[in-house]
């Protein structure tokens, strides 16, 4: 603006310089001639007041011009901006709506899961096991419903609703699944609060919609279940992650937890879940490390701790007990109450660790975990100990050359596990692929009789060990099917003292068809 000004300012001045110069040359020739007298002056051009209004006319068109430019500029983008204000996009084949600012998102999960179970035993009429008819049948294993997202970029949320389970009466899951809120705002770190899924174990931190088989082991989910790990807990959780920490493609994972009582579905109940201390609260702690990387391929090592909260009182009691891997029916054929009668339970807590890796398609994992138990007698006022293990090794090929996922980070408890592949070729006649498959075995083993002291306090909870091998279709990375068989043996006495056998030896076929995004 200032060099438009400058330039009509010059044009100005050359304009009074020629006009003062042609005055002159006729003032000088009038001089010379003998007229009688001069006549009147005649202006031949515009005064300078004149080309000052002309010049500052000409600047204020100039800036109206401009201003008129700068709002048309403000209008498009404001129109740009409400465009693009709320997008929709698909996450792996879950629909996402964000604003245009990256401040806020919503996902839509759907998760289904309908499994068929047959229990193949002895003739009923010539068995002595202590269940010897289970039902054959289907069950909607898990019916998830749910959003999350993010809300003024540091903040996650997450509700789930749980639709399956059949009502809470063999599963015993609650309605409300997941329903809870967590600050990012930290590098590194992580706070979740309200209705959460604490990182636990090895394979509690792989989503139910990545499982390699058709239930988690049964010494983790009692682990899980019974010391405040399993899912729909009113809790808190710290959680910090951290990778190249140490070396190059390394992953550091902490958690710390501290978690009540399970919600229940509306006329539901919870029993046989967790502890029934009269607080029913407990602290976990979770530790996972990858220490190799080379891109597909990974390898971790772990640990972790947990105990039970609130103690005083007969209600403070726990039964450390599971289903044999399949939840069609809910019966649990191993089991060992700690506390009720004449003993009181004190504090339990337990420890694990495991170890797993891939390399490329093929993957191998397993996990060892220890509980102790402290209870009083009130009758002979002595206190004891018992002490429970368990083990699983287990092990997966991709037939398709897939390999196994690793999940870094998360917003949720699925940080630092094995997930499933991610399919090359989703199945389809016309492109004539079939997805992916994958071999699946595991062996997984749980011991929970403890005839120390005295076999008159003793506990025969029986012993239990379940081998697993399936085979797995992942018709594309939303729909998989499941088909497994499980070779059940239990091992367990009528009592601490007693002699008569009432385990048996049975085949548990499981089918399972999920969606899930």
């Amino acid at each position: 603006m200032k060099g438009k000004s400058a330039l009509l300012a010059g044009v100005a001045a050359i304009a009074l310089v020629a006009t003062a110069q042609a005055g002159y040359a006729a003032k000088k020739s009038s001089d010379a001639t003998s007229a009688p007298a001069p006549a009147a002056a005649v202006q031949s051009g515009p005064t300078t007041t004149e080309l000052a209004a002309r010049i500052q006319a000409l600047e204020d068109a100039m800036q109206a011009d401009e201003a008129k430019a700068q709002s048309e500029h403000t209008r498009l983008s404001t129109l740009e901006q409400n465009f693009n204000y709320a997008t929709w996009s698909f996450d792996n084949g879950r629909p996402v709506i964000s604003s245009g600012d990256g401040r806020f998102s919503m996902a839509f999960r759907v998760r289904a899961q309908i499994d068929f179970g047959a229990f193949l035993q002895d003739d009923p009429a010539t068995s002595t096991a202590q269940y010897k008819d289970l039902s054959t049948g289907a069950l909607v294993r898990r019916g998830f419903f749910g959003v999350e997202g993010k809300a003024f970029k540091d903040f996650w949320y997450e509700f789930r609703y749980n639709a399956g389970g059949g009502g809470g009466a063999e599963s015993g899951d609650p309605a409300m699944s997941i329903a809870r809120v967590a600050y990012t705002g930290i590098d590194h770190f992580r706070v979740n609060v309200g209705i959460i899924e604490p990182a636990f174990g090895l394979e509690a931190t792989t989503s139910s919609g990545q499982l390699m088989f058709l239930e988690r082991p049964e010494i983790e989910n009692i682990a899980t279940d019974t010391f405040g790990g399993a899912d729909a807990r009113r809790g808190i959780e710290v959680a910090f992650q951290h990778e190249n920490l140490f070396l190059p493609g390394d992953n550091l994972i902490w958690t710390a937890a501290f978690t009540g009582s399970k919600t229940t579905a509306p006329g539901g109940s919870a029993a046989g879940h967790g502890n029934g201390g009269d607080e029913q609260t407990q602290l976990l702690s979770h530790l996972s490390y990858r220490f190799w990387n080379d891109g597909p391929s990974n390898a971790i090592i772990g640990a972790d701790y947990a105990t039970i909260l609130g103690t005083g009182g007969n209600v403070n009691s726990y039964t450390l007990q599971d289903r044999p891997q399949i939840r069609v029916d809910g019966t649990r054929l191993i089991g060992a109450a700690i506390g009720g009668g004449n003993f009181v339970s004190h504090h339990g807590f337990l420890i694990g660790g495991h170890a797993a890796a891939n390399y490329e398609n093929f993957y191998l994992g397993g996990e060892y975990i220890y509980y102790k138990t402290d209870r009083f007698n009130t009758v002979t006022k002595t206190a004891d100990h018992p002490d429970f293990s368990g083990y699983f090794l287990e092990g997966s090929w991709v037939l398709t050359g897939e390999p196994k996922t690793y999940a870094v980070n998360a917003t949720n408890n699925e940080i630092g596990g094995f997930g499933s592949p991610k399919v090359a070729n989703p199945f389809s006649f016309d492109g004539e692929s079939w997805g992916a498959w994958e071999l699946v075995a595991r062996y997984s083993f749980t011991n929970l009789d403890w005839y120390r002291d005295t076999p008159t306090y003793g506990i025969a909870g029986g012993r239990e060990g379940v081998f697993d091998v399936g085979l797995n279709w992942y018709l594309n990375n939303e729909v998989k099917l499941q088909f497994h068989d499980s070779i059940v043996h239990v091992n367990k006495l009528n009592a601490a003292a007693g002699t008569t056998q009432v385990g048996q030896d049975l085949n548990i076929i499981g089918i399972r068809l999920q969606f899930s995004n």
